[in-house]
């Protein structure tokens, strides 16, 4: 297997395993066949009301098949439909978020990639990270999706478990430093182990004052709450 370690922006060192050539492949297939089932979808409505698509509405989908790889990518955080179905995406080898210039050098190096020469494929399989040349430009690769759990977590002292349907409560949570997370974590097994509630309401107090957070939920619940959503967040 594959792997590459990437450390997340709050210092969390994380492994994922590298999708292989044939699902990056099979993903790409997907696309073209989903682009082409819409090509085929328009004009079957044109055809069944006795017209022919404008010469605009034609150049107006060239644009858009051709585009769709980047328009998914850059909206659907590294995933076109193909990828979603594969369950791959691309990912930031430095760990940052994807930005849009990325996406857009790696969909710019495609023809060289894939559909001139083919040198992506060689490159794939000779690179360690499996990077096609747009990768390597882009400094990105294409990883399985799974759940995170604590056998990848480097530092996963300070790590919770989430299911990968989680849904965040509190984007502030995302700014937890790794010693608010220690502090918290050791503020409730305080309150667990000898019922000392005054850590928990002042962390709780702080945080909501340090991140601008409302919430009415109870102290206890809150900060589990904020602990899972920094997890949710670090993982992604």
């Amino acid at each position: 297997m594959q792997a590459v370690n990437i450390q997340t922006t709050q210092n969390i060192e994380l492994e994922y395993e590298l999708a292989g050539l044939g699902e990056r492949i099979l993903a790409f297939v997907l696309d073209m066949a989903i682009a082409l089932s819409a090509w085929f979808i328009i004009n079957l409505i044109f055809n069944l009301i006795g017209s022919e698509p404008s010469l605009v509405l034609n150049i107006i989908f060239i644009i858009l098949a051709y585009t769709y790889r980047l328009i998914c990518e850059s909206l659907f955080n590294g995933q076109t439909l193909g990828k979603m179905a594969l369950r791959i995406k691309v990912v930031k080898l430095d760990g940052s978020t994807p930005s849009f210039a990325s996406f857009f050098l790696r969909w710019l190096m495609e023809i060289l990639d894939f559909f001139i020469v083919g040198l992506g494929v060689v490159f794939i399989i000779l690179n360690k990270k499996a990077q096609r040349i747009g990768d390597i430009l882009a400094g990105t690769t294409v990883v399985k999706m799974r759940q995170v759990s604590a056998t990848n977590v480097r530092n996963k002292a300070i790590m919770d478990k989430v299911d990968e349907d989680y849904e965040p409560v509190f984007f502030g949570a995302s700014h937890l430093t790794d010693d608010e997370v220690r502090l918290i974590k050791a503020a409730l097994s305080a309150y667990k182990t000898q019922a000392v509630k005054r850590p928990i309401n002042t962390i709780e107090r702080k945080l909501k004052e340090k991140y601008n957070i409302s919430s009415e939920l109870p102290t206890v619940k809150f900060l589990y709450t904020l602990l899972r959503d920094h997890t949710y967040y670090v993982t992604r």
